[in-house]
C-alpha cells in the first residue's frame, strides 16, 4: 500500500454514473477502505481511443475526487485519451498544476507536454510557473516540458530556462541544459554562460553534460 495511504483526507466525492466498472465510491473513511477504492481504478481508461467521450467524462469526475491517487488516474488517463490541443481537456490540466498534492502536479506537467500542440503559447506560460514549484521533481517535468513545447529561439522561454541552470537540484539542472540545447540559437553569449556551467557547477554530471552540450554546438 502506498506510503502515504495514512492521513489522507477522506473522500467525499461520489463519482458519476458514467465511470466504468464501479469505480463510484462511497465516503473512504478509513485505510482498508480508501485501499479498496484505489483497487476500482485499476485498469481505469485502458484501452480507450484518443477522445472517447465517456473515458473523458469519466476524469473530469474523478478529478473531484479528494484522494490524490484518484486524481493523478485520472491526469494519466487524460495524457492518453485527450485529443492532442483539445483545449477542454488542456484547461482541467492547467487546473491541476495547482493541486495541492505533488504527484498530481507532476503528472499534469507530463499530461500537458503530450496533449499540448507544440509552441502553444498558453501551455508554454501556464507551464513555465511550474519552474518556481516547490518540489524539485515538479521543477524537472517542467524543464522537460519546456524543451518540448517551447518555440525555438523564444527569449522568455530561454531566459527562464538558464535560470535553472542555478537550481539545487542536479536533475533540474541537467534538463535546463538539453531544454536550452533544443531551444535556443547559438549564439557567443549562449556559449559563454554553458562555459561557466562547464567549469564551475558544483556536480561533476552537470559540468560534464555542459561539456557535451558545448561541443554538439561547437
Amino acid at each position: 500500500m502506498d506510503q502515504r495511504l495514512n492521513g489522507v483526507k477522506p473522500s467525499r466525492v461520489l463519482l458519476e454514473a458514467q465511470v466504468p466498472r464501479g469505480v463510484r465510491a462511497a465516503v473512504v473513511s478509513r485505510p482498508q477502505e480508501l485501499h479498496r477504492h484505489r483497487k476500482r481504478l485499476d485498469g481505469f481508461g485502458k484501452d480507450a481511443p484518443r477522445g472517447d467521450v465517456k473515458t473523458l467524462g469519466a476524469c473530469r469526475e474523478l478529478l473531484k475526487d479528494e484522494d490524490w491517487f484518484a486524481r493523478k488516474t485520472a491526469v494519466d488517463t487524460l495524457k492518453k485519451v485527450a485529443a492532442p490541443g483539445e483545449e477542454t481537456e488542456l484547461a482541467l490540466l492547467y487546473k491541476h498544476l495547482e493541486d495541492e498534492d505533488i504527484f498530481v502536479r507532476e503528472a499534469a506537467v507530463d499530461a500537458i507536454a503530450e496533449v499540448a500542440q507544440p509552441e502553444d503559447a498558453v501551455a508554454v506560460s501556464k507551464v513555465s510557473l511550474r519552474l518556481a514549484d516547490e518540489d524539485c521533481f515538479v521543477r524537472a517535468r517542467a524543464v522537460v516540458a519546456l524543451g518540448r513545447l517551447g518555440r525555438k529561439g523564444d527569449a522568455r522561454t530561454l531566459a527562464l530556462l538558464e535560470d535553472m541552470f542555478e537550481d539545487g537540484f542536479v536533475p533540474v539542472r541537467k534538463r535546463a541544459l538539453e531544454a536550452v540545447e533544443t531551444l535556443a540559437p547559438v549564439s557567443e553569449t549562449l556559449l559563454n554562460r554553458l562555459r561557466v556551467v562547464a567549469r564551475e557547477d558544483a556536480d561533476r554530471g552537470v559540468r560534464e553534460a555542459a561539456k557535451e552540450v558545448l561541443s554538439r554546438l561547437g
